[in-house]
């Protein structure tokens, strides 16, 4: 039965760290998206492109680093970035109004341009 000792390294991880940070930033994200665009489909995606996949594209491409400190740094930018792209997607192809269409075409274009470049900087 593992110790109370063992806990602390196992919850410590970049991957934890970084999933942490997306997900607290995606709320964040999600929270601003509805202010400005009262629909909750462009939201929703908002939320599920910066809490899961970019920590998914993070972690699957060893972007992260070993440092928990880097992690949380590298998250961090990353959902930055790719919180820009998605609402500059998103007024670009609906023009604000958050329709499911308009939402979906910005999603799909954001994970692609977030993959696309996970892969170059491989």
């Amino acid at each position: 039965m593992p110790s109370i000792r063992d806990v602390r390294p196992r919850l410590l991880t970049p991957e934890n760290a970084g999933l942490t940070v997306a997900v607290a930033l995606s709320i964040v994200g999600a929270y601003v998206i509805q202010l400005r665009v009262s629909a909750g489909v462009a939201a929703f995606l908002g939320l599920v492109i910066l809490g899961v996949s970019t920590p998914t594209t993070l972690t699957s491409h060893d972007l992260l680093g070993t440092r928990f400190t880097a992690a949380v740094v590298r998250t961090g930018a990353a959902c930055t970035a790719t919180f820009v792209i998605y609402v500059g997607a998103l007024m670009f192809v609906s023009g604000w109004d958050g329709g499911f269409l308009g939402a979906a075409v910005a999603f799909a274009l954001t994970a692609l341009g977030v993959e696309a470049t996970a892969r170059t900087l491989e």
